[in-house]
């Protein structure tokens, strides 16, 4: 054969091979597992939800993993009403939707309940290392009697395993997830279930649970001796004065630098979050107490210049002079803005209580060696020890606003 002639059969080969590898692409190629996770991996990439959803059943997936949760968080966990009543999964796959769409998990103002526990079970914190392995499962022939019979054979949905070697910071090494996927009817291959999903967040919320316990007991040491603090600061001063604001305001500093100096375990951004919400609704009702005072004392110095000029008005009258009349200001309507301001701090005040105690449990020891009534479980003293401002002997509804319940001392000599 001359060069020519090897010449036109070598172009002849590369075009039946070219052609050949085409068809290898398109008959066979596209319809494996293999090609399916590459194109799920390319659609998180473009940010492209519609495509990533076609090659995972996000519902299938998180039905089974909330499955596999209930099992393993105890019946009187805070968590478990959100797994059974489906918001962790209609929740959980709007984070993941917008994270495909985004390349971030979506920020929220304050850490919700449902957050918290995705960072618990390394959600938000877990990375891809590598794809392990992409394999078809054996074909499992059967009839539907279950017994093999000739001519009534049926095969089963073709399943696939797709092993991925994850990363957890929390869990301290890595973990390969096993993922489940079933052809679909346009042959794509598509994720319906992680096999070992189980396993894995069993490992990781027993490590998480163990820095949560360590966490939780130090922040209930740290609001009890709190606690104890504003229980003595009522035995030295029974009334909301200024003296009390500013003694007040230096236990809750002490208590909130010693809250700062704690590392916040992955499931304790909620708790974390109340504390700081606790911060600032105490400031809040701090400023309110501050304001009214300023009003009693405002109400004082009126009621001390009306005396003093209805002395004068005496005096010119006496000497038959014309007496200018005077409008007297509405305190009243200005005590009952200020009286609805310190109630709705009083009331955000317990409600974040109320959270917090949620998550650390009661104090009861601070409870019993506060106000002795409390030994028989005395709502008032309750609030009286546990809530700054509450008096044990007019309970929930005292106000210091009204000039009857405010202090008759005041830190402004």
């Amino acid at each position: 054969m001359n060069y020519k002639g090897a010449l036109i059969v070598g172009i002849l080969l590369e075009i039946l091979l070219a052609g050949a590898a085409a068809a290898f692409y398109f008959l066979y190629y596209v319809h494996t597992p293999a090609y399916s996770m590459n194109s799920l991996q390319k659609a998180v990439v473009s940010h492209n939800t519609e495509e990533f959803q076609k090659y995972v059943d996000l519902d299938a997936v998180l039905n089974k993993g909330a499955n596999d949760l209930s099992k393993l968080i105890d019946a009187d966990s805070p968590d478990k009403q959100m797994i059974l009543d489906g918001s962790l999964v209609e929740k959980t796959k709007e984070d993941i939707l917008y994270f495909v769409a985004n390349e971030k998990w979506p920020k929220e103002e304050n850490v919700s309940q449902v957050t918290a526990f995705q960072d618990k079970i390394g959600l938000r914190t877990m990375s891809m290392r590598k794809i392990e392995y992409v394999s078809k499962d054996p074909v499992i022939e059967a009839d539907e009697g279950g017994e093999a019979a000739e001519g009534s054979e049926s095969k089963a949905p073709e399943t696939a395993t797709v092993a991925v070697r994850i990363f957890e910071p929390n869990y301290g090494d890595s973990f390969v997830l096993k993922f489940k996927m079933r052809q679909t009817d346009d042959e794509t291959w598509q994720i319906y279930d992680i096999i070992n999903y189980a396993e894995f967040v069993d490992a990781l919320v027993k490590q998480n649970d163990r820095d949560m316990k360590r966490y939780v007991d130090k922040v209930r040491t740290n609001l009890k001796n709190t606690e104890d603090k504003f229980a003595e600061l009522k035995k030295k001063i029974p009334e909301i004065n200024k003296d009390w604001i500013i003694e007040a305001e230096k236990i809750m500093k002490e208590s909130c630098e010693g809250l700062d100096e704690l590392k916040v375990p992955v499931g304790g951004k909620h708790l974390e979050s109340l504390l700081a919400e606790r911060k600032s609704i105490f400031y809040e009702m701090m400023d309110d107490y501050y304001t009214s005072l300023n009003h009693q004392e405002k109400v004082e110095d009126y009621k001390k210049h009306a005396e003093e000029q209805a002395k004068e008005d005496a005096a010119k009258a006496a000497r038959g002079e014309k007496v200018k009349k005077r409008r007297a200001p509405n305190f009243e309507a200005q005590a009952t803005k200020i009286n609805g301001e310190v109630s709705a701090s009083n009331k955000r005040w317990e409600e974040n209580k109320a959270e917090i105690a949620k998550i650390i449990g009661p104090s009861e020891e601070v409870r019993a060696r506060g106000v002795r009534a409390m030994r028989n479980n005395d709502d008032a003293a309750v609030r009286a020890a546990n809530y700054p401002g509450a008096d044990a002997e007019v309970g929930m509804d005292f106000s210091p606003v009204r000039a009857e319940n405010l202090p008759e001392v005041s830190a402004i000599k």
